[in-house]
Formats: structure tokens, sequence, C-alpha cells
């Protein structure tokens, strides 16, 4: 949410979602239904829940962590921690609030990625900002009892420098790389990647044929992409695409029936507002986009910050809102919808 983040991009790549049947809530969603809820509603002294990500645990459950922003100020810096809840029926309904990371940074601990790792541990990536804009530092945990605990944290990035991450935005490629080789015991930064106008917080997806796409966040129009033929090492120039639109992450993920990408991001060309918040199809690895849908469109309202996971054929949507405090959404829709 920060521009500050410094004005380049680090790639972390890609997740396996390990898919144990259809949770009992997937299975009762009626034909072009997306159910939706305030997972997350702000409260007293918690005026904002923001940046989320949903893994699947062993028994089929989802666990969701999030922002949680617990002493009075919403400001990207400001105090916060990284909270979790439990779905055991396919997020319908959650239960009580628990403590994923208490806030060990000089200013807050924020931007969860879960990733399951080859020892079927959960890893847990996350920043611990420790100043506004000079020193900020991407951290792993790890849980070897489905997110009840998580271990002390291991520090990825060097000390010195601002290194912003995104939430939901962790991949694993088909080599096994997290865009690190080791199951994050080691970690070194990829190419600088990005136009000189600036761009941040990446998302990538691996392509059919084993390269990586990136799409980037920039204050010049809209969503960059670059590729990289090389596992993430290095990259091709950043080029403008179809998705449009304002300073504001996107979302890119494959839809697991079709093997088609989805994006979902702000697309309002030449306007600064992240209104409206839409989806696109690309059947082609991210040369064209089509099928553009606005999944929230209230002109009184703004919505950013989106992460999916896939459960069957279900994306659970993560992302929040703004109008009255920042709270924390979930949408789930049926693949078939993005191309209705």
């Amino acid at each position: 949410m920060n521009p500050n983040s410094r004005w380049r991009c680090i790639a972390v790549a890609a997740s396996l979602i390990t898919i144990i049947g259809v949770p009992e809530g997937l299975a009762q969603m009626k034909p072009g239904e997306t159910p939706h809820q305030v997972v997350v509603p702000v409260g007293p002294d918690n005026p904002r829940n923001s940046e989320a990500d949903i893994i699947q645990l062993k028994d089929g459950s989802l666990l969701l962590g999030w922002t949680e922003f617990y002493a009075g100020g919403g400001a990207d810096h400001a105090p916060a921690r990284i909270s979790g809840k439990i779905s055991k029926d396919g997020g319908e309904t959650w239960g009580d609030k628990y403590t994923l990371v208490e806030n060990d940074g000089g200013c807050n601990v924020m931007e969860v990625n879960f990733i399951r790792l080859k020892n079927e541990s959960i890893a847990l990536f996350y920043c611990q900002k420790n100043t506004e804009s000079t020193d900020c530092r991407v951290m792993m945990r790890t849980s070897s009892d489905e997110g009840k605990t998580f271990t002390d944290p291991k520090q990825l990035s060097p000390d010195g420098k601002y290194t912003g991450l995104t939430n939901g935005r962790c991949i694993r490629l088909k080599s096994g790389r997290i865009l690190s080789d080791d199951e994050g015991e080691t970690w070194r930064d990829s190419e600088r990647v990005g136009p000189e106008e600036g761009c941040w917080e990446p998302a990538c997806a691996e392509l059919k044929d084993g390269r990586v796409l990136m799409l980037m966040r920039t204050g010049i129009g809209g969503q960059y992409a670059g590729i990289s033929e090389d596992g993430g090492e290095t990259w091709s120039k950043p080029e403008a695409t179809a998705l449009v639109g304002t300073a504001a992450p996107v979302s890119i993920s494959r839809i697991p029936t079709t093997g088609d990408l989805l994006a979902i991001w702000n697309h309002n060309p030449g306007a600064k507002r992240r209104n409206p918040f839409t989806s696109a199809i690309s059947r082609d690895e991210g040369k064209t986009w089509e099928q553009f849908k606005n999944i929230e469109t209230a002109a009184d309202d703004m919505w950013a910050y989106p992460a999916i996971t896939w459960i069957d054929d279900v994306a659970f949507l993560t992302y929040f809102n703004y109008k009255g405090g920042i709270s924390l959404q979930l949408r789930r829709i049926p693949a078939s919808w993005f191309y209705e």
C-alpha cells in the first residue's frame, strides 16, 4: 500500500496448494453465486484489517492470515500484527482470532504469504517494518503444527534496505524453486526490474513453457509485464499491458479447471481511485486479456490488495475496502463466473 517501498521490483515466487476434497460450504454454492462477507471488520482501536492470504490445511480446513492494526492508527507504518482465523466449512464461518506473528518490528509486521514446504510444514513470509522508509525486512517463520504455532523468525533480505513484499504472492516453480532453491534456507536478489519511471509490488506466474511472467504495479498507467527465461534470475524489459489503471497491485493466478491466467486489479484508465475492482482472463499466457468483469463498482468506495487461493474450482479472493474503515473482505467466486 505504501509507494515509499522503493521504486523497484523484487519477485518472490510460486505456491503449491494441496487439494483435499471439496469442503461442505463450497459444495452448497449455487451456480453463478459469489458469496461475500466482511470477514474481519474494523473495531475499536482497530481501524484497519488488510493484506491477507489463505492456505488449505491438511484436514481440509482453511487458515486465513491478515494484517491487524491494533493501536488506533491505520497508516502503513502504524502498529500491526499478523492474525489468523480458521474455517472448517469452506469459508462459510470462521473461528476466533489468534495471533500468528506478534509485532516484533520497530513499526509493524504485515503482508502475509503462506506456502507449503516439501517437508509438509507451512512457511509464512512477511515484512518486518522498522522505519517508515529506510528499513523493511522480509522475514520467514515456519509451522509444523498446521499454523497453531510458528518458529522464531529468520531474516531473508539484507540489512540496510527497504525491501517490500506483497500479500499472497508467493509461488513455487515446477523446478521446486520458491525463487529460492533450498526451501527458504538462503536467498539472493534477482536482477533489478522495472521501467525507469518506477515499479513495485509485483506478482508472478509460471507460464506453461517454464518461463515466469511478472506483472508490476506502476504509477504510469497500469500494470507492466516482464518475462524471465531463467527462473527469475534475469528479466526482459517491462512493457505496458492491457491491464491499465491506477497505482495498485495486481493478483495473478492460474485457473485450475481451464489453465487460463486470471488477473484482478483496479481497472480505471485515467483515474487515480482504486475503483472499480476488475477481473480479466488471458488464454494465451499473458499476451492478451479478455472477459473484463467488475467485481466491485460502488462509486463511494475503493478496493485493493487482492489475493487468491484456489480450492477446487473456486477462487477465495481476499481484499480490503476503504469506506467506514479498512475492513477485510472475502468473496468466493466459481471459475465459471469469470467467463460469463
